[in-house]
C-alpha cells in the first residue's frame, strides 16, 4: 500500500511538473518608449494613478531590501527632478519611517520637476524633513541612485556628471549602491554608457527588465537585477508587444525538449557534422561532444582522414566518414540522406575540400514527395561555413531561405554584411536583424551578451547567461554543437537557437564554478551541458 502511495505521489508530481511547463511566464525586456507607453496605458485606460505606481515602486524597493536582509543604516538618496527622482523621494520617506538615517539631495532645475515628484517633495516637507542643498562629507552605508530614469538619451555633463562621479567614489569607499529602474547614465534601449554612469551593486527595476540591463556595458553597471511588479502588466500590451525577451535559470526545465521514455537513439535525432581539417581537429571534437551532450541520439562526422584516429579516441560514440584529399560526393550525399540535421563549419577550413562540402550541403534538397517538396535539412552554419558564404556569392544565394541558423561572432557578422567592424559598436541587435532579413534565416549573434533574431519575428531573444571565462578558443564550436543537438530533437530553428545560446551560457557558468573563470576550457563547457540539464 505504501508503495502504491509513493507511485501515486510520483505521478502527481509529474503532473504538476507538466502543468508548470505549460504556464511558464514570458520575461520581456523593454525599450524606454515601450515602457512609457505601457505606463501611460496603465494610468489612462486601466486607471491606476501615477502616484500610486510611484508608491508601489518605493514599496517594492523596500521588499528587495528585506529579501537582501539589509539592516537600517546611513543612506544617501540622490534624486533628480523627473519621476525617477520621485521614486527616490517616496523611498526616502519610507526609509525614514523604518528608522534609517536618511539624507536626500536633489539635483536639477526645480522648474522642470514633474507633478508627482513635486508632490513627494511636499509630503516630505510636510513631515518635517528637509532636502539637503549639498551632500554632506560623511560615510554612508548605502547610496540610492534616483537621478535619471529610463528616459535619458543624452550624455551626462556638468554638475550631474560630477554627482555621478561622487556616487561612484562613495561606492569605492565601501557604500552599497542601489539604482532605481536603471543606473543613471545607461541608455535603456541598448546599454550604452552616456558619457558616464553610476556603477550599481544592484538595480531594482519596475514592471519589466529593460534592454539596457541585459546588453553591455549596461549589464555590468546594473549589478544584480531585481524586476518588481508595480501594477504595469501585459494587459497594457495593447499598445504593441515588447521587442525583446529573455530566459532565467528556472525556465530551463520547461524549455528542454521532451524525452520519450520509449525512445531510441534514432528518436532523438541524427546530426551530420562537417568539421575539422588538417591541424584543426579540436573544433570537430568539441562540436561533436556538444551535439551529444545536448541530447542528440547520434552524430556522424565528415572530416579529413588525418583526424580519424584522434576522433575515434576522443569521441568514440561518433560515426565517421573520412577522406583523403577531397571528399566523394556520393558518400557525402548518402550521409546527408541519413541525417536529420547538418552542422557545418567548425575548423572546416575554406580550401577546396571545405568549399566542396559547403556546396553540396547548400544544394542538398533531400527526399521530396509530390505533396511536400523538400527544402533541405535544418542547417547550423558556424565559423568557416560563414566565411565561405561571405566569400562566395553563389553560396550566399544558396543559403538564402534555408531552414538555417547562423552563429557569427562580431567579426563574422560584419564580414557577412560587408561592413566595417567599427560600425558594430552599439548596433548588435540592428545588425543581427538585418542579416536575418537578408538571408531569411535565424541569426545567433555571439558576443558578451548574445542575442537571437529571425526573419519574420518582431521580438529578439536577449541572453542573460554566461561569463567572461567563456571567451576561450572553441567556445563557439560548442555552441554550434548544442544548437545542432537541439534541432535534432525537432525543435524549431528560432527556439533551438534561443535555448542553445541560453544553455551554452549556463554550461559556462557551471564550468566556471568547477574550474574557475581564468582557467576554464571550451571542453569544460561541453561537459557541463549534461550537468546543468540533469
Amino acid at each position: 500500500m505504501r508503495h502504491a502511495k509513493e507511485v501515486y505521489g510520483a505521478f502527481a508530481l509529474y503532473g504538476t511538473y507538466r502543468q508548470e511547463r505549460k504556464i511558464r511566464k514570458m520575461k520581456y525586456a523593454l525599450r524606454a518608449e515601450e515602457m512609457k507607453a505601457y505606463d501611460q496605458d496603465t494610468m489612462e485606460r486601466i486607471g491606476i494613478p501615477s502616484v500610486v505606481l510611484m508608491e508601489r515602486a518605493a514599496l517594492s524597493v523596500l521588499q528587495t531590501f528585506d529579501e537582501m536582509k539589509l539592516s537600517p543604516g546611513k543612506v544617501l538618496i540622490v534624486a533628480g527632478v523627473g519621476n525617477n527622482g520621485g521614486d527616490g523621494l517616496a523611498l526616502g520617506r519610507l526609509l525614514l519611517e523604518r528608522g534609517w538615517d536618511t539624507a536626500i539631495y536633489m539635483e536639477g532645475n526645480p522648474e522642470r520637476m514633474t507633478g508627482e515628484t513635486r508632490l513627494q517633495r511636499k509630503i516630505l516637507e510636510n513631515s518635517g524633513f528637509s532636502i539637503q542643498s549639498k551632500i554632506e562629507d560623511r560615510e554612508y552605508d548605502m547610496v540610492i541612485d534616483a537621478l535619471f530614469g529610463i528616459g535619458l538619451s543624452r550624455e551626462i555633463t556638468g554638475s550631474c556628471r560630477e554627482l555621478v562621479e561622487q556616487v561612484n567614489h562613495l561606492r569605492s569607499q565601501g557604500a552599497l549602491v542601489c539604482s532605481l529602474d536603471i543606473p543613471s547614465g545607461i541608455c535603456a534601449d541598448d546599454g550604452r554608457a552616456l558619457g558616464c554612469c553610476v556603477h550599481a551593486d544592484f538595480t531594482v527595476t519596475f514592471a519589466f527588465a529593460k534592454i539596457g540591463h541585459l546588453l553591455y556595458p549596461g549589464r555590468e553597471f546594473t549589478g544584480k537585477l531585481f524586476v518588481r511588479d508595480i501594477g504595469v502588466t501585459e494587459k497594457s500590451f495593447v499598445c504593441g508587444k515588447p521587442s525583446a525577451f529573455y530566459y532565467e535559470r528556472g525556465d530551463l526545465p520547461s524549455l528542454l525538449p521532451k524525452r520519450q521514455r520509449v525512445g531510441n537513439k534514432g528518436t532523438f535525432g541524427k546530426v551530420l557534422l562537417a568539421a575539422g581539417s588538417r591541424d584543426m581537429c579540436g573544433a570537430c571534437i568539441l562540436c561533436a561532444r556538444a551535439v551529444l551532450r545536448a541530447g542528440a541520439g547520434m552524430v556522424k562526422i565528415i572530416t579529413p582522414a588525418c583526424n580519424r584516429e584522434i576522433l575515434q579516441q576522443s569521441v568514440p560514440e561518433a560515426m565517421l566518414y573520412t577522406f583523403e584529399g577531397l571528399p566523394e560526393e556520393e558518400k557525402v550525399l548518402r550521409s546527408m540522406d541519413w541525417a536529420d540535421v547538418i552542422v557545418a563549419g567548425p575548423g572546416m577550413g575554406t580550401g577546396q575540400a571545405g568549399a566542396l562540402l559547403m556546396e553540396w550541403i547548400l544544394k542538398y534538397k533531400g527526399a521530396s514527395t509530390p505533396n511536400k517538396p523538400s527544402k533541405g535539412l535544418p542547417l547550423v552554419m558556424d565559423a568557416d561555413a560563414l566565411n565561405l558564404i561571405a566569400m562566395n556569392e553563389e553560396f550566399w544565394s544558396l543559403a538564402k531561405g534555408r531552414e538555417a541558423i547562423l552563429t557569427p561572432h562580431p567579426g563574422e557578422l560584419m564580414r557577412l554584411l560587408k561592413k566595417d567592424r567599427k560600425a558594430y559598436q552599439g548596433r548588435q541587435e540592428a545588425l543581427a536583424r538585418e542579416l536575418a532579413e537578408l538571408l531569411s534565416c535565424t541569426v545567433a549573434a555571439k558576443d558578451a551578451a548574445s542575442l537571437v533574431a529571425a526573419k519574420g519575428r518582431e521580438e529578439v531573444y536577449m541572453n542573460t547567461s554566461g561569463n567572461d571565462g567563456m571567451a576561450t578558443a572553441g567556445s563557439g564550436d560548442v555552441l554550434a554543437g548544442i544548437i545542432g543537438g537541439l534541432l535534432a530533437q525537432k525543435m524549431e530553428c528560432f527556439e533551438a537557437a534561443c535555448l542553445g545560446v541560453f544553455l551554452h551560457g549556463l554550461a559556462g557558468e557551471n564550468a566556471s564554478e568547477r574550474k574557475g573563470r581564468f582557467g576554464m576550457l571550451a571542453g569544460d563547457i561541453a561537459e557541463s551541458v549534461s550537468l546543468v540539464t540533469k
